[in-house]
């Protein structure tokens, strides 16, 4: 395979894995493309295995320099459990 060939395939493997982490990491479906092309990727790496590595530090960076392409995190409101019964 040449090195042209195994480049752009890196490309769309380390595309691939970031969309669905940082899906997963609570980035808004309409602004994953937004968040790749901000998203300093420069320590990812992919090794001889096909495993991408440092996608999650990616993120991480992501989400303190450009919080608003994740969706905001809704307080949990707390139930009661076991309150007064009877008519």
């Amino acid at each position: 395979m040449s090195e042209e060939l195994l480049e752009i395939a890196n490309k769309r493997l380390i595309r691939a894995h970031f969309l669905v982490a940082s899906r997963n990491a609570g980035v808004r479906p309409e602004a994953l493309d937004a968040a790749f092309k901000l998203a300093d990727l420069s320590g990812v790496a992919i090794d001889d295995a096909g495993r991408v590595w440092g996608v999650d530090d990616a993120i991480e960076a992501l989400r303190t320099e450009s919080d608003f392409v994740f969706a905001p995190v809704e307080p949990v409101k707390p139930r009661s459990i076991g309150g007064p019964a009877g008519p």
